[in-house]
C-alpha cells in the first residue's frame, strides 16, 4: 500500500470517529426542538428563602466594580440575601472592593469581603471556603465578567419548588458579541452549546452541566454531592456529574439570559479553552466509572460519556486538519488507488457540512436578529474554524495531560471590560513551552505550503484547508493579543 493510500485511509477512519461525535450532536439538535422549561415567578413573598450570592474573584480590577454594582441591583429582600466576595486577588482588585463596600448605603445587601491566606484549590477552594460561613439555603454564583440581571433570583427560584432540583442554570448572553470577528466567532461555539447541547441533553434526559457561573444551587445538593473539589480544572463540570450521578435533577432555563463578556483577544480565548479542555479530560478520568455505576438510565450514561469526551475531539480535529489538504490534492491528482474513493471523499466533506448545520441552528435559536446572524454566519464560522485550528495543538497537549493526571495551575481568563481594551498587555500569566511554539510554527509553514499548492493547482478544498491552517496558527503565533475590533 502506497503512502497516499495510507493517508487517505487514515483520514477516513478519523472522519468516521468525528462523524460519531457529530451524529450525537445532530441527535441533540433534534432533541433541542422539544419543549423548553419556562421560568417561573410563582414565589410566596411571605416565605422567601435565604440566598447567598458568591462572587469568586482573582485579579479582576477592570471588571469588579461593574460586577458589584450589578449585584447590588438584584431585586430581593435585603434581609434575605448576603453577598460573599471571595477575593483571592494580589493586585488592586481588593482595594476597589473595599472602597465599594465603604460607599454602600444602609439600603444595600450585606456584602461580605472574604480573603484567604492562599489560593489552595483555586476557584473550587474559594467557593468551598465561602460555604463554611454562608447562610443561604440556595447559592447563586457569578464570575467577574458577568452582569447579573436584577430579576435573576425571581426568574430562577421558582424551579426549586420541585425538591429534586439541585441546580438551575441560565443561558449566557454576550455584551460584546459584535465587537470583533473574534468575539463573533466565539459566540458560534457558545450559542451552539446553550442552544443545542444544553437543551438537547435536558430534553433527552441526559446530564447537563453547571457552566461555572450564572446558575443557582440548592445548598443541600452541593453538600450531599461531596462539595467543591479542586482536583480538576473544571470544578463546575465535576460537581455537576457527581450530583446527577446520585440522583439530583438539574434545570436549564434557555429563556433566562445572563449577560457576560467574551474574551477579547485570541490569547485570552486560548487560556479559557485550555482550562476547559484539560478540565473535561480530568473529569472523564475522575467521573466516568461513577457515571456508569450510577442508577441513571443507559441513554443518560451514553450522553454523559459523549459530554465528558467533548474536549477529546481536539485529537481528531488536529489530525483531520493536517490530513485534509493533502487528501483533496491527492484525489484531484488521481494518485489515490482506493475503491469508491469519491464516495469516501464526499462522506468526509459531509461531516463539515453537518457541523455547519448544527452551528447555524444553534446560533439562529439564540439570536435576536436572525437576518444579521445569517449574513455573518459564514465569515464567523470560518473564523471559528481558524481559531479552533490555532488552539488545537495546545489543546491536544492539555487533553493528554488531563488523561494522564498531570496537574497544572488554574489560569484565569483575562478580562478587561468594554472600555479597557487599551489595558491589554502581552503575556498575561500564561506561557507556552518553546517546543509547542516550534511545532505551531511548523504547522503554520505546512498551512502555507498547502495554500500555495491549492492556488497553483486550482484545488478549492486544498486551498480552504490550507488557509484555515495558515490563519489559525498565524493568530496563535503573531496576533495573540490583537482584538480585531471592527472600529480598529
Amino acid at each position: 500500500m502506497n503512502v497516499t493510500n495510507i493517508i487517505f485511509y487514515s483520514w477516513i477512519v478519523i472522519n468516521g470517529l468525528l462523524f460519531i461525535h457529530v451524529f450525537h450532536e445532530l441527535i441533540l439538535m433534534l432533541l433541542s426542538f422539544g419543549k423548553r422549561v419556562q421560568k417561573s415567578n410563582d414565589l410566596d413573598p411571605t416565605n422567601l428563602p435565604m440566598i447567598t450570592v458568591q462572587l469568586p474573584l482573582y485579579n479582576e480590577k477592570f471588571v469588579v466594580k461593574r460586577l458589584l454594582e450589578s449585584v447590588a441591583k438584584i431585586e430581593y429582600p435585603k434581609d434575605k440575601l448576603e453577598v460573599q466576595i471571595l477575593d483571592d486577588s494580589s493586585d488592586e482588585t481588593s482595594g476597589i472592593i473595599k472602597e465599594f463596600i465603604g460607599n454602600l448605603n444602609q439600603d444595600s445587601f450585606h456584602f461580605i469581603h472574604i480573603q484567604r491566606e492562599d489560593r489552595v484549590a483555586y476557584k473550587a477552594g474559594a467557593l468551598a471556603h465561602g460555604m463554611e460561613t454562608s447562610k443561604g439555603e440556595f447559592i447563586a454564583i457569578f464570575d467577574a465578567d458577568f452582569i447579573p440581571d436584577p430579576q435573576f433570583l425571581k426568574q430562577t427560584l421558582g424551579s426549586f419548588q420541585n425538591p429534586e432540583i439541585g441546580l438551575v442554570q441560565t443561558r449566557w448572553t454576550y455584551i460584546n458579541e459584535d465587537s470583533s470577528i473574534l468575539t463573533r466567532a466565539q459566540s458560534i461555539m457558545l450559542n451552539t452549546h446553550f442552544g443545542i447541547e444544553q437543551l438537547g441533553r435536558k430534553n433527552g434526559g441526559g446530564f447537563i452541566n453547571f457552566n461555572g457561573t450564572a446558575g443557582i444551587w440548592r445548598r443541600k445538593c452541593i453538600d450531599q454531592s461531596g462539595g467543591w473539589q479542586g482536583d480538576t480544572l473544571t470544578e463546575d463540570l465535576d460537581l455537576s456529574f457527581r450530583a446527577q450521578s446520585i440522583g439530583w435533577k438539574f434545570e436549564y432555563l434557555f429563556d433566562v439570559g445572563s449577560p457576560s463578556e467574551l474574551p477579547v483577544t485570541f490569547e485570552a480565548y486560548r487560556t479559557q479553552q485550555f482550562r476547559w479542555s484539560k478540565g473535561a479530560a480530568e473529569c472523564l478520568r475522575k467521573n466516568a466509572r461513577t457515571l456508569w455505576k450510577s442508577n441513571a438510565k443507559r441513554s443518560s450514561k451514553v450522553m454523559g460519556t459523549f459530554h465528558l469526551l467533548n474536549s477529546s475531539v481536539y485529537l481528531l480535529v488536529i489530525a483531520i486538519l493536517l490530513l485534509s489538504p493533502a487528501v483533496f490534492y491527492f484525489n484531484q491528482a488521481d494518485v489515490i488507488d482506493v475503491p469508491y474513493k469519491d464516495v469516501f471523499t464526499v462522506f468526509g466533506a459531509s461531516v463539515i457540512y453537518m457541523l455547519f448545520l448544527i452551528f447555524l441552528v444553534g446560533n439562529l435559536r439564540a439570536s435576536t436578529n436572525k437576518l444579521k446572524t445569517t449574513l455573518l454566519f459564514i465569515p464567523s464560522v470560518l473564523t471559528y474554524f481558524a481559531m479552533t485550528t490555532g488552539i488545537s495543538l495546545y489543546m491536544v497537549f492539555g487533553v493528554i495531560e488531563g488523561y494522564m493526571g498531570k496537574k497544572s495551575a488554574f489560569v484565569r481568563t483575562p478580562k478587561f471590560g468594554e472600555s479597557e481594551v487599551k489595558n491589554i498587555k502581552k503575556g498575561y500569566d500564561f506561557k507556552k513551552e518553546k517546543s509547542i511554539l516550534i511545532l505551531e510554527f511548523i504547522c503554520l509553514l505546512y498551512g502555507a505550503f498547502w495554500t500555495v499548492t491549492g492556488i497553483n493547482f486550482m484545488n478549492f478544498m486544498t486551498l480552504i484547508y490550507g488557509l484555515i491552517i495558515l490563519t489559525g496558527f498565524s493568530l496563535s503565533l503573531f496576533f495573540k493579543n490583537r482584538t480585531f475590533r471592527w472600529s480598529s
